[in-house]
């Protein structure tokens, strides 16, 4: 699996884990026992932390390709195509 779908899939999970913890505050006797209250909200602690660290990891450097990098392949390639069209090369 690519990491990418990894990320997207964390961030989904970390999502869905906030969604469940609100449930569980708004209605805590809906769980079984105390000791699952309590171990399904470290859980779901856990998840959140878990797609919070995923979403600082993609902003990384050479996680992700950002504007500027974007912009100057865009600019490079107008102009290769700008001096080949000088030189006689067809496209």
């Amino acid at each position: 699996m690519k990491r990418e779908d990894l990320a997207r899939q964390a961030l989904e999970a970390g999502q869905a884990a906030e969604h469940n913890l609100q449930l569980i505050a708004r209605e805590p006797g809906r769980m079984n026992s105390p000791e699952k209250l309590v171990d399904g909200i470290a859980y779901l602690n856990t998840m959140i932390r878990f797609a919070e660290e995923e979403k600082k990891n993609a902003r990384r450097a050479g996680r992700t390709l950002g504007l500027r990098t974007r912009l100057k392949s865009l600019l490079l390639s107008i102009l290769n195509a700008e001096r080949q069209k000088r030189k006689g090369v067809e496209l």
